[in-house]
Protein backbone atom coordinates (compact mmCIF):
# COMPACT_ATOMS: atom_id res chain seq x y z
CA UNK A 1 0.00 0.00 0.00
CA UNK A 2 2.83 2.14 0.42
CA UNK A 3 4.35 1.58 -3.07
CA UNK A 4 4.06 4.74 -5.26
CA UNK A 5 1.17 5.09 -7.48
CA UNK A 6 -1.01 3.23 -4.99
CA UNK A 7 -3.74 5.53 -4.00
CA UNK A 8 -7.18 5.11 -2.18
CA UNK A 9 -10.23 7.22 -1.74
CA UNK A 10 -13.10 6.26 1.03
CA UNK A 11 -16.67 5.26 -0.41
CA UNK A 12 -19.10 6.94 1.92
CA UNK A 13 -22.10 4.68 2.23
CA UNK A 14 -25.86 5.67 2.25
CA UNK A 15 -25.38 5.12 6.12
CA UNK A 16 -22.96 7.70 6.95
CA UNK A 17 -20.24 5.09 7.40
CA UNK A 18 -16.91 4.91 4.81
CA UNK A 19 -15.59 1.13 5.45
CA UNK A 20 -14.85 0.90 2.42
CA UNK A 21 -12.06 2.63 -0.33
CA UNK A 22 -11.76 2.87 -3.54
CA UNK A 23 -8.07 1.87 -4.73
CA UNK A 24 -6.32 3.09 -7.58
CA UNK A 25 -3.06 1.50 -9.54
CA UNK A 26 -0.88 4.36 -11.56
CA UNK A 27 1.98 2.56 -13.01
CA UNK A 28 2.56 0.72 -9.39
CA UNK A 29 5.83 -1.25 -9.99
CA UNK A 30 6.00 -4.10 -7.81
CA UNK A 31 9.16 -5.82 -6.66
CA UNK A 32 9.32 -9.49 -7.30
CA UNK A 33 9.74 -10.18 -3.91
CA UNK A 34 6.49 -9.00 -2.68
CA UNK A 35 4.72 -11.43 -5.73
CA UNK A 36 2.36 -13.93 -4.26
CA UNK A 37 1.62 -17.04 -5.93
CA UNK A 38 2.73 -17.27 -9.60
CA UNK A 39 2.83 -14.17 -12.27
CA UNK A 40 -0.12 -13.33 -13.65
CA UNK A 41 -2.20 -15.84 -11.48
CA UNK A 42 -3.68 -13.18 -9.17
CA UNK A 43 -7.12 -13.73 -9.88
CA UNK A 44 -7.06 -17.20 -8.89
CA UNK A 45 -5.75 -16.66 -5.23
CA UNK A 46 -8.22 -13.79 -5.49
CA UNK A 47 -10.65 -16.13 -5.81
CA UNK A 48 -10.21 -18.23 -3.12
CA UNK A 49 -9.91 -15.32 -1.01
CA UNK A 50 -13.65 -14.18 -1.94
CA UNK A 51 -14.75 -17.43 -0.48
CA UNK A 52 -13.53 -16.54 2.80
CA UNK A 53 -14.51 -13.42 2.72
CA UNK A 54 -18.27 -15.09 1.62
CA UNK A 55 -17.99 -17.25 4.44
CA UNK A 56 -17.32 -14.94 6.31
CA UNK A 57 -19.89 -12.10 5.55
CA UNK A 58 -22.65 -15.00 5.89
CA UNK A 59 -22.74 -15.36 9.21
CA UNK A 60 -23.48 -11.88 9.44
CA UNK A 61 -26.69 -11.96 10.54
CA UNK A 62 -25.71 -14.59 13.16
CA UNK A 63 -23.97 -11.57 15.07
CA UNK A 64 -25.71 -9.75 17.82
CA UNK A 65 -24.57 -6.12 17.72
CA UNK A 66 -25.16 -4.34 21.29
CA UNK A 67 -28.28 -4.85 23.38
CA UNK A 68 -30.25 -6.06 20.97
CA UNK A 69 -33.30 -7.60 21.93
CA UNK A 70 -35.28 -10.23 20.08
CA UNK A 71 -37.51 -9.23 17.51
CA UNK A 72 -40.71 -10.19 19.53
CA UNK A 73 -40.06 -7.62 22.38
CA UNK A 74 -39.05 -4.71 19.97
CA UNK A 75 -42.59 -5.56 18.40
CA UNK A 76 -44.38 -5.48 21.38
CA UNK A 77 -43.15 -2.03 22.96
CA UNK A 78 -43.38 -0.40 19.65
CA UNK A 79 -46.62 -2.54 18.10
CA UNK A 80 -48.29 -3.43 21.22
CA UNK A 81 -49.06 -6.77 23.20
CA UNK A 82 -52.23 -8.61 23.64
CA UNK A 83 -51.97 -12.05 25.59
CA UNK A 84 -48.47 -11.77 26.14
CA UNK A 85 -47.51 -12.10 22.66
CA UNK A 86 -47.18 -9.79 19.81
CA UNK A 87 -50.70 -7.87 19.10
CA UNK A 88 -50.03 -8.01 15.21
CA UNK A 89 -50.60 -11.24 14.01
CA UNK A 90 -49.04 -10.47 10.55
CA UNK A 91 -46.36 -8.94 12.12
CA UNK A 92 -46.32 -12.25 14.69
CA UNK A 93 -45.94 -14.31 11.78
CA UNK A 94 -43.02 -12.22 9.99
CA UNK A 95 -41.24 -12.90 12.97
CA UNK A 96 -41.98 -16.26 13.43
CA UNK A 97 -40.60 -16.80 10.10
CA UNK A 98 -37.49 -15.09 10.33
CA UNK A 99 -36.49 -17.24 13.58
CA UNK A 100 -36.95 -20.43 11.66
CA UNK A 101 -35.40 -19.64 8.88
CA UNK A 102 -32.72 -17.56 10.88
CA UNK A 103 -32.55 -21.22 12.54
CA UNK A 104 -32.60 -23.26 9.80
CA UNK A 105 -29.45 -21.32 8.42
CA UNK A 106 -27.38 -21.57 11.54
CA UNK A 107 -27.79 -25.29 11.50
CA UNK A 108 -27.19 -25.48 8.29
CA UNK A 109 -23.57 -23.43 8.24
CA UNK A 110 -22.38 -25.96 11.36
CA UNK A 111 -23.41 -28.98 9.09
CA UNK A 112 -21.33 -27.60 6.35
CA UNK A 113 -18.50 -26.23 8.53
CA UNK A 114 -18.18 -30.27 9.68
CA UNK A 115 -18.18 -31.21 6.68
CA UNK A 116 -15.93 -29.04 5.67
CA UNK A 117 -13.30 -29.69 8.63
CA UNK A 118 -10.52 -26.65 8.07
CA UNK A 119 -10.30 -27.07 4.75
CA UNK A 120 -11.56 -24.24 1.95
CA UNK A 121 -14.88 -23.17 1.78
CA UNK A 122 -15.48 -23.54 -2.18
CA UNK A 123 -18.25 -22.64 -4.05
CA UNK A 124 -20.68 -23.54 -1.52
CA UNK A 125 -19.55 -19.95 0.59
CA UNK A 126 -21.37 -18.25 -2.51
CA UNK A 127 -25.21 -19.71 -1.50
CA UNK A 128 -24.44 -19.07 2.64
CA UNK A 129 -23.43 -15.78 1.21
CA UNK A 130 -26.38 -14.75 -0.44
CA UNK A 131 -28.56 -16.71 1.96
CA UNK A 132 -27.29 -14.98 4.97
CA UNK A 133 -26.86 -11.22 3.40
CA UNK A 134 -30.56 -11.72 2.45
CA UNK A 135 -31.81 -13.36 5.61
CA UNK A 136 -30.00 -9.97 7.49
CA UNK A 137 -31.61 -7.58 5.07
CA UNK A 138 -34.78 -9.00 5.48
CA UNK A 139 -34.16 -8.85 9.72
CA UNK A 140 -34.02 -5.14 9.46
CA UNK A 141 -36.64 -5.08 7.17
CA UNK A 142 -38.59 -6.56 10.35
CA UNK A 143 -36.87 -4.33 12.60
CA UNK A 144 -38.85 -1.19 10.70
CA UNK A 145 -41.52 -2.86 10.69
CA UNK A 146 -41.54 -3.34 14.21
CA UNK A 147 -40.01 -0.61 15.55
CA UNK A 148 -42.14 1.90 12.77
CA UNK A 149 -41.74 5.43 12.66
CA UNK A 150 -39.52 5.47 15.63
CA UNK A 151 -36.80 3.28 13.49
CA UNK A 152 -36.43 5.96 10.82
CA UNK A 153 -34.47 8.57 12.79
CA UNK A 154 -31.25 9.97 11.99
CA UNK A 155 -30.42 12.54 14.67
CA UNK A 156 -31.52 14.59 17.15
CA UNK A 157 -34.43 14.67 19.95
CA UNK A 158 -37.13 12.23 19.60
CA UNK A 159 -35.20 8.57 18.99
CA UNK A 160 -33.13 6.74 21.57
CA UNK A 161 -29.59 5.53 20.81
CA UNK A 162 -30.96 2.09 19.76
CA UNK A 163 -33.26 3.35 17.03
CA UNK A 164 -30.69 5.32 15.79
CA UNK A 165 -28.62 2.36 15.35
CA UNK A 166 -32.06 0.84 13.48
CA UNK A 167 -31.98 2.87 10.95
CA UNK A 168 -28.22 3.03 10.20
CA UNK A 169 -27.44 -0.83 10.13
CA UNK A 170 -30.91 -1.19 8.20
CA UNK A 171 -28.97 0.48 5.60
CA UNK A 172 -25.89 -0.51 6.28
CA UNK A 173 -27.37 -4.24 5.86
CA UNK A 174 -27.54 -2.98 1.66
CA UNK A 175 -24.26 -3.27 1.12
CA UNK A 176 -23.98 -6.64 2.32
CA UNK A 177 -25.29 -7.74 -0.78
CA UNK A 178 -22.59 -6.42 -2.33
CA UNK A 179 -19.75 -6.24 -0.56
CA UNK A 180 -17.42 -10.17 -1.30
CA UNK A 181 -19.55 -10.50 -4.61
CA UNK A 182 -22.86 -9.02 -5.43
CA UNK A 183 -25.96 -11.48 -4.97
CA UNK A 184 -26.09 -11.38 -8.85
CA UNK A 185 -22.35 -12.88 -8.92
CA UNK A 186 -23.56 -15.41 -6.14
CA UNK A 187 -26.24 -16.86 -8.30
CA UNK A 188 -24.01 -17.19 -11.23
CA UNK A 189 -21.37 -19.25 -9.24
CA UNK A 190 -23.95 -21.09 -7.51
CA UNK A 191 -25.81 -21.82 -11.09
CA UNK A 192 -22.30 -22.79 -12.62
CA UNK A 193 -19.90 -24.15 -10.10
CA UNK A 194 -22.58 -25.88 -7.76
CA UNK A 195 -25.87 -26.55 -10.01
CA UNK A 196 -23.28 -27.27 -12.90
CA UNK A 197 -25.78 -25.72 -15.42
CA UNK A 198 -24.40 -24.65 -18.97
CA UNK A 199 -23.05 -21.14 -19.58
Amino acid sequence: MADPGVRTRPIRLISGASPFCETFFENVRVPLGNLVGELNQGWTIAKRLLEHERKMIASIGQRQRGAERPLADIAKAYAGAEGGRVADQTLRERIAQQEMDQRAFQLTQRRAAEEEKGGAPGPASAMFKYYGTELNKRKFELLLACAGTQALGWEGDGFAADELRIAREWLRSKANSIEGGTSEIQLNIIAKRVLGLPD
